[in-house]
């Protein structure tokens, strides 16, 4: 992935943006945070090898139609709780 557009009608939090340096590390990408007009023009235009994490559904959906890569910020969340648990379970994290 090339670009991780971020459209959110919320707030930021802390593990969304630990998660979005991550993968931003690990593919050596562009993060684009953008509002909601821009994220529908992305959209449209079709843009491919992106990550779009929005939390409003309705963008979300048109994305996954255009063959965009889509992910949503509750999603990510509980997918970093559940490594953490894992983590804590194995003994690694106290």
């Amino acid at each position: 992935m090339k670009n991780i557009i971020i459209c959110l009608m919320g707030e930021e939090d802390e593990i969304l943006a630990k998660q979005v340096s991550m993968l931003k590390e690990r593919h050596n990408a562009t993060v684009k945070r953008v509002t909601f007009d821009e994220a529908e023009s992305i959209i449209s235009a079709g843009e491919e090898d992106a990550l779009f994490i929005s939390d409003d559904e309705g963008l979300a959906n048109k994305a996954r139609e255009k063959g965009m890569s889509v992910n949503s910020p509750q999603k990510m969340k509980e997918s970093y709780e559940k490594a953490m648990e894992m983590l804590k379970t194995l003994g690694s994290i106290k």
